[in-house]
């Protein structure tokens, strides 16, 4: 069973959790007053010392991810959290709507997961990874995007601190271990691997954004990073709005910026030359250095010797032949 204080919205600068989830936001983060009389939400772009006054806050900096936000849309939310789901690992903080009890569940990571730039890409797999599991063990609502969260020093909202969370955050294997018996997690990585820009919430929008941005890169090959980074950023804008909860505009901007970046320093001729020397390498270790034989079976087919010959006389098998590039001479 989970233990938890209530956070006083007037004194949220008292508490660790709050002081931290603070520091931790963007310089400039999204931010909103909330839905308006027609149920639309409107963002703002303000320095986090005003954005921290707003109802909904961008969690994140776009270049890195320290929270993970899971939404449950569920009048006891706050109970089954603390009862029902005691199996789960504990979140940090519990930030409940009163009126209708839903809430989100925010866990802290001990180590952020930096995104793309000379970001390794596993780590962000893992986290899309991870953040779908605790969706699926918590009940959450597979439509949430994570772009804005209920501020947890808003007074609109109940904000709850979970004693039984490592105070230091979670580890992504922390997470797995603790989820690895509630959740399908094959089932879970097949889901994320995809390339297309599936209408998947959460980082799985990051790894699908990113692999269809870099292909179109590729193709384009090299050029200067500004050149790059016009043609590219459109491109990842137009693959953006095919989720049904868009990542917002820092975010895809981030992504395309780190792939121009990275395809305007390298050199895709050279890259290809050494993968070739590379198979190259690898043949020779598999199959022996067989250079001499080549140019041998070479010299007899343009001599118009039979294949069946040259075969037995190497002793190599006809497969082998074909697999060097040795044809029949049809003068």
């Amino acid at each position: 069973m989970y233990n938890i204080v209530s956070i006083r919205p007037s004194e949220w600068q008292e508490y660790p959790e709050t002081l931290e989830f603070y520091e931790n936001l963007a310089n400039k983060p999204y931010c909103s007053d909330g839905k308006n009389a027609e149920g639309n939400v409107f963002t703002n772009i303000l320095p986090k010392a005003y954005a921290i006054k707003k109802a909904l806050i961008q969690p994140n900096p776009p270049h890195k991810i320290r929270y993970i936000v899971i939404d449950v849309d569920d009048s006891d939310t706050l109970h089954k959290t603390l009862k029902e789901l005691s199996e789960v690992p504990s979140p940090h903080l519990i930030i409940q709507n009163p009126n209708n009890g839903h809430a989100h569940l925010v866990y802290k990571l001990k180590q952020p997961v930096f995104m793309y730039g000379k970001a390794r890409s596993h780590p962000i797999r893992y986290l899309a990874k991870i953040e779908k599991g605790l969706r699926w063990a918590l009940g959450g609502d597979k439509g949430y995007s994570g772009n804005l969260m209920k501020n947890p020093v808003n007074a609109m909202w109940r904000t709850y601190s979970v004693t039984t969370a490592p105070s230091e955050g979670y580890t992504l294997n922390e997470l797995e271990e603790r989820l690895i018996e509630l959740v399908n997690f094959t089932e879970v990585h097949n889901s994320i691997k995809t390339n297309k820009a599936a209408n998947d919430a959460g980082f799985g929008r990051n790894c699908s954004l990113f692999d269809r941005v870099r292909v179109e890169a590729y193709k384009i090959g090299g050029g200067t990073y500004r050149a790059l980074l016009a043609e590219i950023l459109p491109i990842a804008k137009q693959i953006n709005n095919d989720f049904e909860e868009p990542l917002l505009p820092n975010e895809v901007k981030h992504i395309a910026t780190s792939i121009a970046r990275y395809c305007s320093k390298t050199d895709f001729s050279k890259s290809h030359k050494s993968f070739s020397e590379l198979q190259s390498k690898r043949s020779k270790a598999y199959w022996g250095d067989n250079t001499d034989k080549v140019i041998q079976a070479q010299k007899w087919a343009s001599e118009g010797v039979n294949l069946k010959v040259i075969a037995e006389k190497l002793q190599v098998n006809r497969r082998t032949l074909t697999r060097w590039g040795i044809q029949k001479n049809k003068k």
